[in-house]
């Protein structure tokens, strides 16, 4: 059985065999604690699509559950996070900026009104002054404070529904 050191040494060489990319690129850190492990992937280049390092990242995701109530059992749990860096957020997020600006100006503070963000499968409100909502077809999907706060959650999410 393979370690989680040796699962994130095969997620770096797989990324670079079938992708080219790099370790600048592609941050991949093994992590260790009480009575499991984890696998942490940063993409730290916001052209590399999310969904494509998940796929070969996920792999070595090993979440043991009980049979009945398939509650995660504790120990010898091997999970794995794939993240954009806080700097790919942000170039992500200047994509749809000005978008969610337009929104957010024409949306009332304290209305239920949801206003389209163009270039988006998204909806913005206003629930509170202050406080941003987005939504998409299927609901609520998180609150920000800022608009650039806003802007990288859409970009980051753009990224993975460009990749279905």
């Amino acid at each position: 059985m393979k370690t989680t050191t040796e699962h994130a040494a095969e997620i770096r060489a797989t990324l670079k065999r079938a992708h080219g990319w790099t370790s600048r690129q592609v941050s991949v850190r093994a992590e260790y604690f009480s009575m499991g492990s984890a696998i942490r992937v940063q993409i730290n280049d916001p052209a590399i699509p999310l969904p494509a390092v998940r796929t070969v990242a996920q792999r070595a995701e090993s979440i043991d559950r009980c049979p009945i109530t398939h509650e995660i059992l504790s120990g010898g749990n091997t999970y794995v996070n794939v993240t954009y860096s806080r700097e790919a957020q942000t170039i992500l997020g200047r994509r749809h900026a000005d978008a969610v600006q337009r929104a957010h100006e024409a949306t009332d503070p304290g209305s239920a009104v949801l206003t389209p963000i163009e270039g988006t499968p998204f909806w913005l409100g206003r629930p509170h002054a202050g406080r941003l909502s987005l939504w998409n077809e299927h609901g609520y999907i998180r609150d920000a404070y800022s608009v650039n706060s806003m802007a990288e959650t859409i970009g980051s999410m753009m990224v993975a529904r460009e990749e279905r």
